[in-house]
């Protein structure tokens, strides 16, 4: 049974994904770091700033999630699915995710942070 509304799904989706998306720029971050490109700190300043807007985002959906009693228990990898316990306002569900949909869904957010400033036409 679903307990949360479409709003409180899509606080704990980003509550999942923005940590994914964080661990992946911090480590391409370290990546172009240690590459001989001839400019870096273009790169450099954009996965920063993009890091910064992500964690701001974070911030906001956690505080979100408090007011509205919504917990989100770690992740358990379960072969090719990813498992989450969710309590929202006292009722428990698990939230099972396929591994190849949490990737798409990273690569989507990344278009997207991405692209924001330069949205494609």
């Amino acid at each position: 049974m679903l307990y949360g509304s479409e709003e409180d799904r899509g606080l704990i989706e980003r509550f999942i994904m923005y940590p994914m998306l964080l661990t992946i720029f911090d480590r391409d971050l370290r990546i172009i770091q240690a590459v001989p490109l001839k400019l870096k700190r273009p790169y450099i300043l954009l996965i920063e700033k993009i890091m910064d807007d992500i964690s701001m985002e974070l911030h906001e959906t956690r505080k979100q999630m408090l007011s509205r009693k919504i917990k989100v228990m770690d992740g358990k990898r379960l072969d090719d699915l990813t498992e989450y316990e969710i309590f929202i306002r006292g009722y428990r569900e698990v939230m099972r995710f396929p591994n190849v949909h949490l990737r798409n869904k990273a690569e989507t957010l990344i278009e997207h942070f991405l692209l924001k400033k330069y949205p494609s036409t």
